[in-house]
């Protein structure tokens, strides 16, 4: 979100600097055009009360400083021309820029953030914990038999699957959560300032939401319905660290699995727990 602020600054400052130079131009262009008429207005008048031989002394001096005022005229054209030029590649540059950074924190395939991203993020959030005093809450989740789903209706199919499982996780949250592609078909969300009986009603939520979408194919799987476990830890002062708090809820989730898959495993660690 910074880097959008900044982008748009970066956007506004080079928009004005761009103005700047062409109304210079223009200014410039006036200056000069009236310069040479105040000449052309004096050997007119010259002419009418002088001899026609300092006329022409003065038409010289008129066709001299046309001259130089046509190569000034021409070299402020050519330096607005290359600072347009140049403006443009600025835009150019710093949109690859952006987006190459904005490629490098997004999974390709479900456009969610991918696990740089959630390194990232939730270190902000940890730290954002400490200083508020704020619950954290981990989710990890993991598609039910997702190798089962590939073989039966092909790798098309398994993406076209986590993409449409990513967008149902979107719909669940809110706007200030993270959600995170781990890798292969485990996801990664991060509830902050979310007491854990909110973070549960989530989770729920979430894993509902999913049991309840039709998923092409999903008849093949072992119970006849695609579903997901997941594991959900909430820490309340006791942040030890990213890998650590991930884990935490990694457990968790496998323990969902050996359970019997399609539900959710939680705890709370830390001061607060009630």
């Amino acid at each position: 979100m910074n880097s959008e602020g900044l982008k748009k600054g970066l956007y506004v400052l080079i928009i004005l600097f761009m103005l700047a130079i062409a109304s210079f131009s223009v200014f410039s262009y006036l200056a000069i055009k009236t310069k040479v008429n105040v000449i052309e207005t004096t050997i007119l008048a010259v002419k009418s009360a002088a001899s026609d031989s300092i006329a022409g002394v003065l038409n010289s001096i008129r066709d001299g400083l046309k001259g130089v005022y046509q190569v000034a005229l021409l070299e402020i054209v050519i330096l607005t021309i290359a600072v347009i030029f140049s403006c443009l590649t600025i835009i150019h540059l710093i949109t690859l820029y952006f987006n190459m950074k904005r490629r490098s924190l997004i999974d390709p395939l479900t456009q969610i953030y991918n696990r740089r991203a959630l390194n990232q993020a939730l270190e902000k959030e940890i730290q954002r914990a400490k200083r508020f005093k704020h619950p954290l809450t981990i989710i990890m989740l993991d598609i039910d038999h997702f190798k089962i789903y590939n073989d039966n209706n092909g790798h098309v199919a398994g993406d076209k699957l986590l993409q449409r499982v990513a967008k149902i996780i979107l719909g669940k949250i809110r706007d200030v959560d993270t959600l995170a592609r781990y890798g292969g078909e485990e996801f990664t969300i991060i509830l902050p300032e979310t007491p854990h009986r909110g973070a549960v009603v989530i989770a729920e939520r979430i894993r509902k939401a999913v049991a309840d979408a039709k998923f092409k194919g999903e008849e093949k799987q072992p119970k006849g319905n695609l579903t997901i476990s997941l594991g959900l830890v909430t820490f309340h002062g006791e942040y030890k660290s990213k890998k650590h708090m991930i884990n935490s809820a990694d457990e968790l989730l496998y323990q969902a699995k050996e359970e019997g898959r399609n539900q959710l495993i939680k705890a709370e660690f830390g001061k607060g727990v009630k």
